[in-house]
């Protein structure tokens, strides 16, 4: 998942992702789990209030039990990695 962490400028802009997301990162930013990001970037110093995570397409049922990709987030995650 991508962990990203909006400022007060763009509270809410990041999580409203277009259905095909690209995102570059460089490979020094990758992390094993969620805990090594919140060791590794300090966050007991300052959390942030509205950390997001942003995976591949969620599955979602509606009352109806019809099974919907894509509902919650991007249907396509791409990701380019810089080494």
């Amino acid at each position: 998942a991508l962990v990203l962490w909006p400022t007060p400028q763009e509270p809410r802009s990041y999580s409203l992702v277009p259905p095909v997301h690209f995102a570059v990162l460089h490979a020094g930013q990758l992390y094993h789990s969620f805990a090594e990001v919140v060791e590794q970037e300090q966050w007991h110093t300052g959390m942030p209030s509205n950390a997001l995570l942003i995976s591949g397409p969620s599955k979602s049922a509606d009352i109806e039990q019809t099974l919907a990709y894509g509902v919650h987030g991007p249907m396509q995650l791409i990701v380019l990695l810089l080494i």
